[in-house]
């Protein structure tokens, strides 16, 4: 007998979970209003919650489902056997489907699907129809890759993806260490207000020399960072598929040394009191920054297309193999010219009727040409420093930005009608919104991947390693309804397997490790998943430590990138004063009474951890494990770009003592990599991010390193702690 039609039946059709456990333990179940509005984002025929409204969705989607003989996209494991559902009429006989199979390679294979060779494993009546699915063999020894299958059933045929790919991901097995800073906090005397490409890689080319293997960025993509919407977060980007070229370095592009009015822009007196400006201001201004950066760009662009050579004809066959890149040109060219998100454009500019000749064409040229040399320098530098012994470690967001090129582009891609979010968890009581809209998992699937395949290799083709930003996203996010908050949020379900297979093959391509952002409230089998396809997790050494155990610090899994902190925590010196617990209470997302008790819980730990550590111990400063706590506040270290010899003062070695044996622990472990966070090493107490606040409350991603890149690789106290780190990782674990 068919199971009874309800709410709750149709949401778990859909993928979305009745009810869940938040990140404070609270069991929560989704209300009947919240499933409808989660059903109806994800494009489910729901009008109402009345019974006949719900059977008729459920029906739609059963007869969605078993209308279709194969799923759209199918795994291969390597080394395995692999099949398929095959969904048919009970009545049919005789040979039920001929398949044929095209490799990538060109390579096609055929064969048939006849009836009574397997058993069903699966049942379902719609519309009156009795269907079964019957498992059918896929050939064996697939070679890796993206093939294309095609099941002709009588007059009709229907095809699916095939993801031939490695159970696990690359891996080199090399261990070693590396550095983070963020690009837009990096700066150096020849920069203009800003980290670019050439900083990254003279910062890359010095931790090589110190030992290092690994220079980590947070995401690099293009941003809203001139017109509106502005929105400078690297984590809502305005595509996943390009650059930021506020990032470029102009005068490193061939066309600089040809191009007289950019040279002489860039020699003006003006030119230069903006840029004396910029360097000299504590927090990074965008606006200014891109316009004076773009000023110079648009001069190069208009020159090679004015001067055609070599260069130009390489621009033209760059762009014919990318002629997406002329589309999002578009894009962004029309908003410009617009200041509006293209929400608010007007229907003929929607990217099924826009023509890219129909908007400005200087802008087209600078959008394109920009591109194309951020590429370049990108590629470029990945080349070189690989030469060296250096990797990137690039950052891939789970999110764009709900106005932003992606979601122009491809809008059946992603439920515009929700935001991705996350649950009440003891940091946030009210949950989280994160403004991006989900990704669609049927509309992915239907897409065969195509824009999350690009999405990937994008970054993992300059790339040693990625981290994948929220990676409990392969298998489930938790989305927020439009003008809901979290509680009317639940979780999505999204099909892991798929989604693993593909990253795990493009990680061969491009012989690229995967590190999984795993932090926050993520469900056992995520961390057991990584494991089983051999991706890295994340280790937080500020996270987990058990005061009242034997053994008060969490055991570094194999494999792991450790670190002591990330880009939305506590510095290493804010998390000994308990600097984020002062900034949540005076903001008010804690009372006077939690926060005591906070305090209390802060201050076991970092005993805990003095203990365990005793960092003075065998430290050539001979500085004690008990020596007195200070606050680190911003007016005892030197200010940007001052004088190696204002060094930490003597006060501090104690928790510069203490993050060193921290440190020295993380790299005796069986992590993989230990990536540090340089601004840990003069123990900043300011963080990069605060989680939760806006830009009147705290300056996200505006803050620039306290030192510049010259006076940064002159510190002895940096020099020492990177020393020690690396004669450490080449020791035995």
């Amino acid at each position: 007998m068919a199971a009874r039609p309800t709410l709750h039946r149709l949401a778990r059709l859909h993928g979305i979970q009745g009810s869940y456990t938040d990140g404070c333990g609270v069991r929560r179940r989704a209300s009947a209003a919240s499933l409808q509005a989660l059903l109806r984002a994800l494009g489910a025929p729901l009008a109402s919650v009345r019974q006949r409204d719900i059977a008729e969705a459920t029906r739609a989607r059963l007869r969605a489902r078993w209308a279709r003989p194969v799923e759209p996209v199918l795994i291969a494991w390597s080394g395995r056997g692999a099949d398929f559902l095959l969904r048919i009429p009970e009545t049919a006989r005789g040979i039920l489907a001929r398949c044929r199979l095209r490799l990538e390679d060109g390579r096609t294979r055929y064969w048939t699907v006849r009836s009574g060779r397997s058993p069903a494993v699966e049942s379902g009546t719609v519309d009156g129809t009795r269907y079964v699915a019957r498992r059918s063999p896929l050939p064996r020894r697939l070679p890796h890759g993206y093939h294309s299958l095609h099941v002709e059933i009588g007059a009709r045929t229907w095809s699916a993806l095939v993801v031939a790919a490695p159970l696990r991901g690359y891996d080199d097995g090399e261990r070693s260490w590396g550095a983070f800073l963020p690009l837009h906090a990096l700066h150096s005397a020849d920069s203009w207000g800003i980290g670019d490409l050439s900083d990254l890689d003279a910062l890359a080319g010095w931790v090589g020399s110190q030992g290092g293997r690994t220079v980590a960025l947070l995401p690099a993509l293009a941003a809203f960072l001139g017109e509106r919407p502005f929105e400078p977060s690297p984590y809502l980007p305005v595509s996943r598929l390009f650059w930021n070229e506020l990032h470029v370095d102009p005068r490193r592009l061939p066309e600089f040394k040809q191009c007289e009015p950019a040279r002489r822009l860039v020699a003006s007196r003006a030119f230069r009191r903006r840029v004396d400006a910029l360097r000299a201001a504590p927090l990074v201004d965008y606006r200014e920054a891109m316009a004076l950066r773009r000023e110079v760009i648009e001069l190069l662009a208009r020159s090679l297309d004015e001067h055609p050579d070599r260069r130009r004809e390489e621009l033209r066959a760059w762009a014919g193999r990318h002629p997406v890149a002329h589309e999002y040109a578009a894009f962004r060219a029309i908003g410009e010219r617009l200041e509006r998100p293209w929400p608010a454009w007007p229907a003929a500019m929607r990217p099924e009727e826009i023509r890219v000749e129909s908007a400005d064409g200087d802008a087209i040229r600078y959008h394109v040409y920009a591109q194309w040399a951020a590429a370049r320098q990108v590629a470029q530098l990945a080349r070189d420093n690989q030469a060296r012994g250096v990797g990137l470690y690039l950052d891939v967001p789970v999110g764009v930005h709900p106005a932003g090129f992606d979601v122009w582009r491809h809008p059946a891609l992603f439920a515009r009608d929700a935001a991705l979010g996350a649950p009440p968890d003891p940091l946030f009581a009210a949950g989280q919104d994160w403004s991006a809209p989900p990704p669609h998992p049927e509309a992915a699937r239907q897409d065969r991947y195509a824009y999350f395949r690009a999405a990937l290799a994008h970054q993992m083709a300059p790339a040693a390693a990625v981290r994948l930003d929220h990676v409990m996203g392969l298998h489930r996010l938790f989305w927020i309804p439009r003008g809901g908050t979290a509680d009317d949020g639940g979780y999505v379900r999204y099909p892991a397997d798929e989604l693993y297979a593909i990253v795990c093959l493009e990680s061969h391509r491009h012989r690229t490790r995967v590190v999984g952002e795993n932090l926050g409230t993520v469900p056992r089998y995520v961390d057991a998943a990584l494991s089983r396809h051999g991706l890295a997790r994340l280790h937080v050494a500020q996270f987990g430590i058990a005061p009242s155990a034997p053994d008060p610090l969490p055991r570094v899994p194999r494999r792991a990138f450790a670190c002591v902190n990330t880009h939305d925590t506590p510095t290493f010196a804010g998390f000994l004063t308990g600097r984020d617990i002062d900034e949540r209470e005076g903001r008010g997302g804690l009372d006077a009474g939690r926060a005591g008790r906070e305090r209390r819980r802060r201050d076991a730990e970092v005993t805990a951890l003095r203990n365990a550590l005793r960092p003075g111990r065998d430290d050539d400063n001979g500085a004690r494990a008990g020596a007195p706590r200070t606050h680190s506040g911003s007016d005892s270290v030197a200010a940007a770009g001052g004088s190696p010899a204002k060094e930490l003062p003597r006060e501090e070695t104690a928790d510069a003592n203490l993050l060193r044996a921290c440190l020295e622990r993380l790299a005796r472990s069986a992590a993989s990599v230990v990536i540090v966070n340089l601004e840990d090493l003069w123990l900043e107490p300011d963080p990069q991010n605060i989680p939760g606040t806006g830009p009147r409350a705290y300056p996200n991603w505006r803050r620039r390193a306290r030192y510049g890149l010259e006076v940064l690789k002159k510190l002895p106290g940096v020099i020492a702690a990177l020393g020690r780190l690396s004669r450490r990782r080449t020791g035995p674990t």
